[in-house]
C-alpha cells in the first residue's frame, strides 16, 4: 500500500446498513491477519459494526489520495475500541483529496448578507473543528437552521474579508451551550479551493515533522 503507516489518518465509508456513512479513524497496527484501525464513533459512542461489513478506506499523502475496499474481520472494545480490517489486494489513486477532512484547531468568522446592506455583516466567530476542500465543521453558541446560508471567512487560510458562500447541512448539539455544525461550501472559486487544499497538505507535513499525526 502506498505510504500507509501507523497513525495514518483514515476516512472509513460504511457502505450499507444502519451505520452507513463516513467516519474518521487511524491505523493502529499491522498484523499478518490484516490492519488494526481505531474504532468508529457516532455521537461519542463506538459503532457496533457487524463482521464482514464492507467498507471503503480513504487516506491521503502529501500529493494525492487513495482508496481501497475492505471489510471488518474482528472487533474489540478492550482496552479501547479497535477493528481488524482486511488488507487490500489493490489501492487506487483517486481525485478525492479535495474532500479529505483534516482535524484542526482555530477560528472562522461567520457573516450574513443584510437586506439593507451591500456588504456582509459579521454575526459570530466559531471554533473550527475540521476542514476539507468541500466544507468545514464548526462549533459555536449561535443557533442556525439546516440549509441556512451563511458566508465563511477562513481568515488564517484565505485573504481577510474573502468570503465563501456556504450552507448548514448537519446540526449536532454538543452540550447545553454549544452546537456543532457541518457546513458545505456552496459557491467557491477553484483558486480558493486549491489554497485550502495546499494549506491542508502543509498542515499535515508540519504535523508529521513534529511527530504528530
Amino acid at each position: 500500500m502506498k505510504e500507509l503507516e501507523v497513525n495514518q489518518k483514515l476516512e472509513i465509508e460504511v457502505l450499507s446498513g444502519s451505520y452507513q456513512g463516513n467516519y474518521l479513524s487511524k491505523v493502529a497496527d499491522f498484523l499478518e491477519a490484516g490492519i488494526i484501525i481505531t474504532g468508529l464513533y457516532r455521537e461519542g459512542a463506538p459503532l457496533p459494526l457487524r463482521l464482514d461489513q464492507t467498507i471503503n478506506v480513504y487516506y491521503t499523502t502529501d500529493r494525492a489520495a487513495y482508496k481501497f475496499k475492505s471489510k471488518i474481520l474482528k472487533r474489540t472494545n478492550k482496552p479501547i475500541p479497535l477493528l481488524l480490517i482486511e488488507r487490500a489486494d489493490s489501492v487506487t489513486r483517486i481525485q478525492r483529496r479535495d474532500y479529505f477532512r483534516l482535524d484542526v484547531t482555530g477560528t472562522v468568522d461567520i457573516y450574513k448578507m443584510m437586506d439593507d446592506k451591500k456588504y456582509p455583516k459579521k454575526i459570530s466567530e466559531a471554533r473550527l473543528l475540521d476542514i476539507s476542500g468541500g466544507g468545514i465543521q464548526m462549533q459555536l453558541k449561535k443557533k442556525f437552521k439546516k440549509n441556512e446560508e451563511i458566508l465563511i471567512s477562513l481568515k488564517n487560510i484565505l485573504p481577510p474579508k474573502e468570503f465563501i458562500k456556504a450552507k448548514i447541512v448537519r446540526i449536532q448539539r454538543e452540550n447545553n451551550e454549544l452546537n456543532n455544525y457541518g457546513v458545505q461550501f456552496v459557491e467557491i472559486e477553484e483558486e480558493q479551493r486549491e489554497q485550502i487544499i495546499q494549506w491542508i497538505f502543509a498542515y499535515q507535513r508540519k504535523s508529521r515533522k513534529k511527530g504528530l499525526r
